[in-house]
């Protein structure tokens, strides 16, 4: 045992040094020269913290002051910026964590002595006691009563937000206070895109900020929101019963104040009114449905949809109806099919809200896109190819988990 946690406290020192290394480097160049290593270095400090920690348990003679602080600096690493996101846009948070974990990796020059000299690595004599202590395993399993659930919440926490991360763009993220929707802005020239994350279902104030946003002039939201024109659904999806049972509401009372118009309007654009100078322009917020309807969809997604509202509609509860459909799904939904499925709910619902831009871009000076989150990642995207330039973010609490209790 003492080899390995010695091998831990080297490589933890060495994780360390690199690290601060290359975040200087980067500060002052556009290079990272270390970056592989120390990714690597990284994952094996993490991964050797888990057996050393257990160790501590059984092995009595490992000193519990010199390998606790070097575990909890690992847990911290791991969960702090998904805990406290403004440390990951703090641009030295990364220089300041890799100055502390090599300040961290010198505590052991404080314990250890071989001979006269101090040292980094844990000194034979140490190790030269009884190896099991029926006291040290029991306090430590006492500890750990408490400490495990805490270490498993922040980690399914941790994964959770990983997770929404990849998946959206980070348009959204999971906060200990509730769920977070980002909205982006982001210009060209005197062209302006917001795009703002939005949820099936949250909190009333969630939407009504939302619809508030919304600024006055040569502006237009392109709106979410599929259409069934030649009644292809036998049920429709009720979010107003879920969000209803949660305290929620659904994403129907998102209400930007405005005019409705349709394809016909869009293309060829109202006029200002008599008097103004410039005639031509559009006066006024402008609102429309950017989305694709139901008869765009291939007959494998209209068949998913379809049992969607007829399992949530059928059941009790939305829990039985969720469940009743995951076991439909698992029966009927083949790999194919749910390629099909994806790639009609995201991406071509995504091309459509695209195609709008080039005209909305001519006739408005800002264009508003309120979509699910998942939709997100693919439009900024195309924003970004389009020349636009990330101006600023701001998030919004779309479910505050503290109202729920």
């Amino acid at each position: 045992m003492r080899i390995y946690a010695n091998l831990f406290l080297i490589l933890f020192v060495a994780d360390g040094g690199f690290s601060l290394v290359d975040e200087l480097v980067s500060l002052l160049t556009p290079l990272m020269p270390f970056s592989d290593l120390r990714n690597l270095l990284a994952v094996t400090v993490i991964v050797m913290s888990v057996p050393i920690y257990l160790s501590l348990g059984i092995d009595r003679r490992l000193p519990k002051r010199v390998i606790l602080p070097l575990v909890l600096f690992v847990l911290w690493s791991l969960v702090s910026t998904s805990l406290f996101p403004l440390l990951a846009k703090f641009q030295l948070y990364g220089l300041v964590m890799a100055a502390m974990q090599v300040a961290i990796g010198m505590v052991p020059l404080t314990c250890f002595r071989k001979g006269s000299e101090r040292c980094l690595t844990i000194p034979a004599t140490l190790f030269s006691g009884p190896f099991f202590s029926r006291k040290n395993t029991l306090i430590f399993c006492a500890v750990n009563v408490l400490v495990v659930p805490i270490v498993l919440l922040l980690a399914v926490f941790t994964v959770a937000n990983a997770y929404m991360a990849e998946y959206t763009g980070g348009f959204m993220r999971l906060a200990p206070a509730g769920l977070t929707m980002t909205e982006r802005t982001y210009t060209r020239g005197n062209r302006t895109i917001r795009l703002a994350a939005m949820i099936h279902v949250g909190d009333k104030g969630f939407y009504d900020t939302m619809a508030d946003s919304a600024t006055p002039g040569r502006t237009i939201v392109l709106a979410e929101g599929v259409s069934d024109n030649k009644h292809l659904l036998r049920s429709s999806i009720d979010y107003g019963e879920v969000a209803g049972s949660l305290g929620l509401v659904s994403q129907e009372k998102l209400l930007f104040r405005g005019t409705l118009i349709d394809e016909d309007e869009f293309e060829s654009p109202r006029r200002l009114t008599s008097g103004t100078e410039n005639r031509g322009q559009l006066a006024g917020t402008d609102i429309l449905r950017s989305d694709v309807d139901i008869s765009d969809f291939q007959q494998a997604t209209i068949v998913f949809l379809n049992a969607v509202g007829e399992h949530l509609h059928k059941k009790s509860s939305f829990v039985k109806g969720a469940l009743a459909l995951n076991d439909w799904a698992e029966k009927n939904i083949t790999p194919d099919m749910n390629e099909i499925i994806m790639n009609d709910i995201l991406h071509s619902r995504n091309l459509a809200v695209l195609r709008h831009l080039d005209t909305g871009l001519k006739r408005y000076d800002t264009i508003i896109i309120p979509w699910g989150a998942l939709h997100m990642k693919e439009i900024e995207a195309d924003v970004l190819t389009r020349g636009f330039v990330l101006q600023k973010e701001r998030e919004r609490v779309s479910i505050d988990f503290r109202r729920m209790l």
